[in-house]
C-alpha cells in the first residue's frame, strides 16, 4: 500500500502526518521525546486492517520548533488533535495515544465524545487519576526525583543527557540498545519534551475518566516506572468501558520493545469495536 506524507494545516499550525492503508480510520498519537516515527512498527501492521494516521504534534520534528511564545499545553495540544481529526474528515475515529499523546486522546473523548469511536491508551500521563495516592508515599517520591533529575538534565542543554535520563526513568536500559535513527530522533524532540514536560496540565480525574463511555484499553508495561503502571491500572478501572493490559518485560517504549504484542493486542481490541 501507498503511503500518503505531507503536511496539513490545522489550529493554525502545519502538522507532519503519514496515510496510510484503507478502512476505519485509526490516528496515533505520540508521547513526549518523540514525534510519529515512534509508530514506525505499527503503521504497516496495523494498515493491514485500517487507515492509519500518525502525526507530529506540535513543536516536534518535523514540524517548526518552538519559539519564544510557544504554547505547548495540554489544553492546547487537543484543540490541534480534534482540528486535525476534523481537517481528515475522519470523526468517529480510533485513537491509540502514547504518554502525552494518551493525555491529549483523553481529554478530547472528554470534551468531543462524538469524535472517538475508541481509545487504545499506552501509559498516558494522568497522574490526577491518582488523586490523594499520588501526592504521598513512594509514588509522590518517585515523582519529586524524576522531576529533579529532569530539571539538571535540562539545563545542561545536552541532546543525549537529557534522552538518556529520562529513558533511564521509563525505559531502562533501552537507549543502550536503541539504533542510532531512534536515538536520532529522541534527540530531534528534546526541545519539544521539555515545554511537554514542563507545561501546564490540566488536572484530568477519575471523575473526568467516569464521564468518557468509549470503549478503552490501557496498556501498561511491568519495567515502566512504578507511577506510570499505577496510573494506568486505575484509570483502567475508573473509565465507563475500560480494561487493562499488563505486558510482561516492557517499559514505557512498549510499542517499540514489544511491538508484535502490541500491535495484536490493538488489533484483537479494535476488530470488536
Amino acid at each position: 500500500m501507498n503511503a500518503r506524507e505531507g503536511e496539513i494545516r490545522a489550529n493554525g499550525l502545519s502538522f507532519h502526518y503519514v496515510d496510510e492503508g484503507s478502512g476505519p480510520p485509526v490516528l496515533l498519537v505520540h508521547g513526549s521525546i518523540a514525534d510519529y516515527r515512534e509508530w514506525s512498527r505499527q503503521i504497516a501492521p496495523l494498515s493491514q486492517h485500517y487507515r492509519v494516521i500518525v502525526y507530529s504534534r506540535r513543536y516536534h520534528w518535523p514540524n517548526s520548533p518552538p519559539g519564544k511564545d510557544a504554547d505547548a499545553t495540554l489544553d492546547r495540544q487537543a484543540d490541534d488533535l480534534e482540528a486535525l481529526i476534523r481537517a481528515l474528515g475522519i470523526a468517529p475515529v480510533h485513537i491509540v495515544g502514547h504518554s502525552y499523546g494518551g493525555a491529549t486522546a483523553l481529554v478530547v473523548a472528554l470534551r468531543r465524545p462524538e469524535m472517538v469511536r475508541s481509545l487504545v491508551l499506552a501509559e498516558p500521563a494522568v497522574g490526577g487519576v491518582l488523586g490523594a495516592e499520588g501526592r504521598k508515599g513512594a509514588l509522590a517520591e518517585e515523582g519529586r526525583a524524576v522531576r529533579a533529575e529532569m530539571k539538571e538534565a535540562f539545563a545542561s542543554g545536552n541532546p543525549e543527557r537529557i534522552a538518556r535520563t529520562y529513558a533511564s526513568r521509563v525505559a531502562p536500559g533501552e537507549f543502550d540498545n536503541a539504533s542510532p535513527e531512534v536515538r536520532q530522533m529522541l534527540m530531534a524532540n528534546v526541545a519539544a519534551f521539555e515545554l511537554d514536560f514542563q507545561s501546564a496540565r490540566p488536572r484530568f480525574t477519575c471523575e473526568d475518566a467516569r464521564q468518557i463511555g468509549a470503549p478503552s484499553l490501557v496498556v501498561s508495561g511491568s519495567r515502566s516506572a512504578a507511577g506510570l503502571q499505577r496510573i494506568s491500572e486505575v484509570l483502567a478501572s475508573c473509565l465507563q468501558a475500560g480494561s487493562l493490559l499488563k505486558i510482561p518485560q516492557a517499559t514505557h517504549w512498549l510499542q517499540a520493545d514489544h511491538a508484535e504484542v502490541c500491535n495484536a493486542a490493538v488489533v484483537d481490541f479494535l476488530a470488536k469495536h
